[in-house]
């Protein structure tokens, strides 16, 4: 007559041999269907001021500079006048943005206009 000993050490012997197949079932799986993985295609080279006109190139700073920090649909999505513009391009430099004098005077008018 077999025990009650004998007959849980049968059955943690078929859990384990269960566990063991099971593991060894999903890792042949897993390795079976791994993603296949695609380099980005290179970006555009983005041409110089003097080719691009001054409404184009004042994009470029603004998605350059606003890009840093945040998506951009935050930017494009946004609608305020001049000194909205103005107010909040002075809270971004007060969190990091680094722009000239210039470059604020550019992206404040960009903006307002759009």
């Amino acid at each position: 007559m077999v025990g009650i000993s004998d007959m849980k050490r049968v059955l943690l012997l078929s859990m384990s041999a269960a566990m063991v197949l099971a593991i060894i079932g999903v890792s042949g799986c897993a390795a079976d269907e791994s993603p296949t993985i695609e380099a980005p295609e290179p970006a555009a080279p983005v041409e110089s001021d003097a080719t691009v006109p001054e409404t184009d190139s004042d994009r470029v700073l603004v998605e350059s500079k606003c890009s840093q920090c945040h998506a951009l649909d935050r930017v494009w999505d946004a609608s305020m006048d001049r000194s909205g513009w103005e107010t909040t391009v002075r809270r971004m430099e007060a969190n990091g943005l680094s722009i000239s004098d210039e470059e604020r005077a550019r992206i404040v008018d960009y903006l307002s206009e759009q």
